[in-house]
């Protein structure tokens, strides 16, 4: 009960720090830029900002206390004077790319950097496998959470000129727990506590016999798109080979901890696997079979408003409206043209996989005017543009070249 108590202590001042704010000021600016491209895009805003922000803190909060136990149970000690050279890193790489503020690319660097030219003087298994430990908890972050607010476009794809697809744009502040070996002004806190004989997992430097609690933010982000499948069946695959990832180089972690050599394994081993994963995940998006094409006959539902009349009568994303009041419908404004008598009463039919259903709306009042879904163009000139560099330096010195021409 005392180690549960002193790491959840830790745990609030991460919650309470300066850092923390900060963090957490950061995430909402870039949840609202995200807000403001679905608005943009959709014409309305599904879910309001501040519940989709305290989504992310909540299920960020979560993940970081398991991290954090995980990260002191296991024993791994994490040399304060890397987090001074990685961040900064890390910061620096997401001007090229914004995805490179991922610690995996950082962490590797650093790593590699200390064992080839003995700068920085890290411990590098414990680099390796707190990335391995920050990539586990982000696995169960996005098979739990990606799907959520993902925003429905339409793209064009090589072998179809339009197709519906599923941008997924997520960030997560991580308040977290971890061991340091205290040196100078960082000495180990009070209220120190025997851990189990087994304790720690993760093998020791020499000469180290106290490590203390230190409380840190970090950051996390889930940016994808889904052609080939849907949002859900897209963050699954990818939380589940992100997991895989994550125990392979936490193994090389561990094992690097006890045999020296692995670590000229473990630590490219951390960026490149990483990097492949993303190139084979976009690959498999952007070649394969698209999951929302227009059909030859009816429409095809990309999204569901939230409570929406559709939502409401059970029209789900992927079905393909044939029919309204025996009338067949073959674009959205043959659809318009019918909701435009406001029917008190309509039944749709529609055919769902490989069975055909029908679902009714009653509504002797008002009648029914919008059914509040989004369905796949046949043919339009608007399609989401993915910028695949998301470079920042990119960006800006395009704009100082606009204002010198």
């Amino acid at each position: 009960m005392a180690f549960i108590e002193i790491v959840i202590t830790h745990f609030a001042y991460s919650i309470t720090s300066l850092m923390f704010i900060v963090v957490l000021t950061l995430a909402f600016v870039y949840m609202s830029r995200f807000a403001k491209l679905e608005e943009a895009w959709l014409g309305i805003i599904r879910t309001p900002l501040n519940t989709r922000f305290l989504s992310a803190v909540l299920f960020g909060m979560i993940v970081g206390l398991v991290a954090s136990f995980c990260i002191v149970l296991v024993g791994i000690p994490l040399d304060y004077k890397a987090v001074l050279y990685i961040w900064p890193l890390a910061i620096l790489l997401m001007l090229f790319n914004k995805r490179y503020l991922c610690l995996s690319y950082a962490g590797g660097i650093v790593s590699l950097s200390s064992l080839l030219f003995g700068w920085p003087d890290v411990n590098v298994p414990s680099i390796i496998a707190l990335v391995g430990i920050l990539h586990l908890m982000e696995s169960l972050l996005i098979w739990f959470d990606g799907y959520r607010d993902s925003l429905p476009i339409w793209v064009k794809h090589r072998n179809v000129e339009t197709v519906g697809a599923y941008l997924m744009n997520k960030i997560w502040p991580i308040p977290l727990v971890v061991l340091i070996v205290p040196e100078g002004i960082l000495q180990a806190a009070e209220g120190a506590v025997a851990m189990p004989g087994w304790w720690p997992l993760f093998q020791q430097q020499p000469g180290v016999e106290v490590l203390a609690l230190f409380p840190i933010v970090a950051v996390m982000g889930y940016s994808d798109i889904a052609i080939t499948q849907s949002s859900r069946g897209r963050v699954k695959e990818t939380g589940f080979w992100l997991g895989i990832y994550s125990l392979v180089i936490l193994i090389l972690a561990m094992i690097s901890s006890r045999l020296y050599w692995v670590s000229f394994i473990a630590a490219p081993a951390a960026p490149v696997l990483h990097e492949l994963l993303i190139i084979l995940g976009r690959k498999t998006q952007l070649e394969g079979d698209p999951a929302f094409k227009a059909p030859w006959r009816g429409l095809k539902i990309l999204e569901v408003m939230p409570s929406s009349q559709a939502e409401k009568m059970g029209m789900k994303p992927g079905d393909l409206l044939l029919a309204v009041n025996g009338r067949d419908v073959n674009s959205k404004e043959m659809l318009d043209e019918i909701l435009m008598e406001y029917p008190s009463y309509a039944w749709f039919d529609i055919k769902r996989e490989n069975n055909d259903i029908v679902v009714e709306h009653k509504d002797y009042q008002d009648g029914i005017h919008d059914l509040g879904v989004i369905f796949v163009p046949r043919q339009t000139t608007r399609h989401f543009r993915m910028d695949e560099t998301s470079s920042i330096i990119k960006k800006v010195w395009e704009k100082v070249r606009k204002r010198l021409k």
